[in-house]
This record gives structure tokens, sequence and C-alpha cells, in this order.
């Protein structure tokens, strides 16, 4: 390998390109590149060492006083560069503090905040916490507070955050069908209403007293909504409403309905217009959404307490959404029986048959053709503390016994299976169900194979009472009630 070649030319090459030339060059430790740091291509070779992370540490080491003396380079990128690179090893916090203090070319400030922060020791909190941002122009000061935000957040323990409510607050729910959320929220004596598909609640006693509904995916408070040209200044116009509401300061963004170029072009404008609070992605306690539709904006704030169904502490690849298995058993509460016995023929991890615990009914029963997906069940089963039982078995040699309810989220071809096969299973399941469930009972049956399910019963002159469907990851399964 040409060395002085490849490095001058490191910086144009791509992504997966420049990872496997720092592994080359660190097959031997990155002593190659010592010569390299006296020569034209300094930059390029340190460089390498600064993206080859902790794994320069015992080059940096064993030659501490040549790295050292580069903190005096009159190359500001040499200066950046090396202090990047101290950070890395987590030593040299001193140096790197003195150095930022004699630092007078403002855009190196943000790599020796960063690096100071990398260490993760007292001393370098203490100097981040008492710092003064000292760059004047305005990109500057973007970057600076930036970056001494991130170093900071290297001191932040997750915490659980407490929602503030004022009087005209409004919370905004995220559901699977709004129209099954509303009437849940409407039963449980909740003001509410349905807007763009979303369930707001007003009036509200506390934040926590949404999660007395099970229906929904996520519980937001809603901040605003503005165009996306004016995000910027209207986050900066929210900074006193969202911190007179919450108690933590770190955070992160999440961005929908944007592409991931769209989103880091927005983003540091969207952090910097909050410079009050601290976004660490890594270390956050509450997550402000922005929903992006067209040219327009909601500004959301997701407080991350909800613990409704910490029960899952497993699933499996075609698992269901517990919100949606909570949405699915709601929509059919009107046609349960408290005395019912009730089956599950492809539970897999257990979710929908544990929500339907939720109301009364005498069992519940269990079964899937794949073991490791029953012991998973199993062990949900335990958290919640369930009667649920569950059995390793063929949904189609199930047969022995009949049952009240049969519910279940039949596989989609998707995640497990394929079509051609559920042409095939779902002809004999359907063709077994008048066997396994009993006279005046109902099967609920939750599939995207919502063409084939409906083509098969009509072959087989099964009506079904009704249809609901329902959004689940971007796509839109139905529930089908069947009465027999």
């Amino acid at each position: 390998m040409n060395y002085s070649e490849t490095l001058d030319q490191y910086y144009q090459l791509p992504n997966e390109e420049k990872k496997q030339l720092v592994r080359t060059m660190f097959s031997d430790g990155g002593q190659g590149l010592l010569p390299y740091l006296r020569s034209d291509v300094k930059r390029g070779a340190l460089r390498v060492i600064a993206d080859a992370g902790s794994k320069a540490s015992d080059l940096v080491s064993s030659n501490e006083r040549l790295f050292l003396s580069f903190l005096d380079s009159d190359d500001p990128k040499v200066r950046m560069l090396t202090a990047q690179i101290l950070g890395n090893t987590g030593n040299y916090v001193n140096e790197l503090i003195k150095a930022c203090r004699a630092e007078q070319t403002m855009f190196t400030l943000p790599s020796y905040l960063l690096a100071i922060g990398a260490s993760k020791t007292p001393a370098a909190k203490r100097y981040l916490e008492h710092y003064t941002l000292r760059s004047e122009h305005e990109k500057h000061i973007t970057e600076e507070r930036s970056a001494l935000n991130k170093a900071l957040a290297n001191f932040i323990e997750r915490s659980s955050a407490h929602v503030r409510l004022a009087k005209k607050d409004i919370v905004l729910l995220e559901c699977p069908n709004a129209d099954v959320t509303y009437q849940e929220a409407v039963d449980k004596g909740f003001r509410a209403k349905i807007s763009g598909g979303y369930v707001l609640l007003s009036q509200l006693a506390g934040f926590s007293s949404v999660y007395a509904l099970r229906t929904f995916t996520a519980a937001y408070l809603f901040l605003g909504k503005c165009t996306v040209d004016d995000l910027p200044s209207k986050l900066a116009s929210l900074q006193s409403a969202i911190s007179d509401r919450i108690d933590v300061k770190n955070y992160r963004f999440e961005i929908e309905g944007v592409s991931h170029k769209d989103r880091l072009a927005f983003m540091p404008q969207c952090v910097a217009a909050l410079p009050e609070l601290i976004n660490t992605p890594s270390s956050y306690s509450f997550e402000l959404k922005l929903v992006i539709r067209g040219e327009n904006a909601l500004i959301l704030l997701n407080p991350l307490t909800d613990k409704r169904f910490a029960y899952r502490k497993k699933s499996i690849s075609a698992s269901i959404a517990p919100s949606v298995a909570a949405s699915v058993c709601y929509a059919i509460r009107e046609y349960m029986n408290q005395e019912a016995r009730v089956l599950d023929n492809f539970c897999g991890s257990g979710t929908l048959l544990l929500e339907r615990g939720f109301y009364d009914c005498i069992s519940l029963t269990g079964v899937d053709i794949v073991q490791s997906a029953v012991r998973i069940a199993q062990e949900n089963a335990a958290v919640l503390k369930s009667k649920a039982r569950f059995y390793h078995a063929d949904a189609l040699r199930f047969t022995d016994r009949q049952f009240d309810e049969v519910l279940c989220n039949m596989p989609f071809g998707l995640r497990v299976g394929t079509h051609s096969k559920n042409e095939k299973l779902y002809d004999a399941y359907v063709s077994i169900l008048p066997k396994i469930v009993a006279q005046g009972g109902h099967a609920f049956l939750y599939t995207h194979e919502k063409h084939l399910l409906e083509s098969i019963l009509k072959k087989k002159h099964i009506r079904y009472l009704s249809k609901t469907t329902f959004e689940a990851g971007g796509l839109f399964p139905a529930l089908y009630i069947l009465e027999f």
C-alpha cells in the first residue's frame, strides 16, 4: 500500500473504504503511520488515528510526547484532530483543558470540548459545568453550544421524567385504531375527540392518568404546530414551556416523515434552538418528536414513562405489538364471555392471549408450533402472573377440546411463512374452527391476509359479523369476528 498517496486521498474516500483502511493500517497497531506524522500528509495520518478510536490508545501512550506536541501546532486542524485522538484514549484531560483555555481559533473549540467530555472524569465535569461560550459568530456559537451539551451528556444519567400539565394542555394518543381508542377513552370517563388520526385528551388530572387506557401506542404532550421552516423559532419559543412541564433536561429528537438526509440538514438548527436543554441521544430522559407532514410539523413530547406492557420481556419476529393486541381485545369486548375458555392457536410470544387476560374468563390456553416461542410466552406470562397456559403443538392437531373463544394473530406470510403456505394453512384452519369453537362461541381472527381469509370463508359458507382494520407497523391487518 502506498501510504502517502492513500493518506492524501483519505478524506475523499467513502465511509466503508475508510473503515477498511483503518483496520488495515492498525493491523500492526498503527506503527506504520508514525513516519507520516512528520510529513505533508500529517492531517490524513491524524484523521486515520482519530477514526481508529480507542484502538489507537497504545500508539498514543507509547508516543505521548509527539502527540502532545501537536496541541501546539500552527495548524488548527492538526490541533482539532489531536484533541479528538487524546480524547479517545480517555486520558490527558488536564492537557486538553489547558490547550482549550489557550485556544484562540474558535472553530476548534468543539473538538476540545468533546474530547474533554469523553474522559468522563470529575475534573472534566467541573470544567464543562463552568465553561462559558467564547465564540462570536452565530455559526460557531451554535457548534460550540452543541459540543458542550454533548460533552456534558457524558455525565448525565437517564432518569424518570415527571410531567406537570397545565389546564389547557392536550395529550395526543397515537393509536392502532383511533375509533377503538376513542371509545375506550369515553368509556373510562376521559374527555376525548379524534383529530387527524389521533385521539386528543383534555382536562387531565395528570399525565400518568392516560396509562389507564391500553389501546394506544404512545402518548404525547402536544406542544404546538408550525411550518417546517419555522421549526427552530417555534422550538425556541417553547423552551420555557417544556422546562415548566418536565423536571429533566436530557432529551433526544425523534423525527417522522422526512428522509435521513433532510433530518440531518435541519437537526442542528432544532438543537440550537433549545440551549437550556441537553440533546443526548445516548442518555435521554424524554423525547421530542417532530411529525412532518408536507410543509407542516407537529411538536410533541413523550416523557417515556409508559410501563403498561412491561410484562413483555421477550418477543419473536412475528409478535403482535402490545397496543395492537390490547386494541383487538377492546374491539371484541362485547362478544366476550366471563365464563369463556379462550384458545390462541398461534400464540407466539403470548401477547394477544395475555391482553385477553385483562378481562374476565375461565381459562387461557396458548398453542404454538415453535417451541422457543412457547418458552417466551411462558416467561412473559410469569412476569404478568397470568393464569394462561401454553403448549408446544400444531394448531391443526390441537382439536380434542372445545373453547368458547378462539382468538389468534394468524401468520401473515411476511415475517413468518409464505403466502403459498398460508393458502393451505388458512384453508385447513378454517375447516377445524367448527370443531374447536363451542356452539354459541366466537372466533376472532386477526390477519393481514385479508383477501385470502375472506375467500376461504366465502368458499366454506362462513359469514363474519364484522371486520375492523388496524395500523400496525405500516401494515393494515384486519380483525374478523365469526360466530358459531
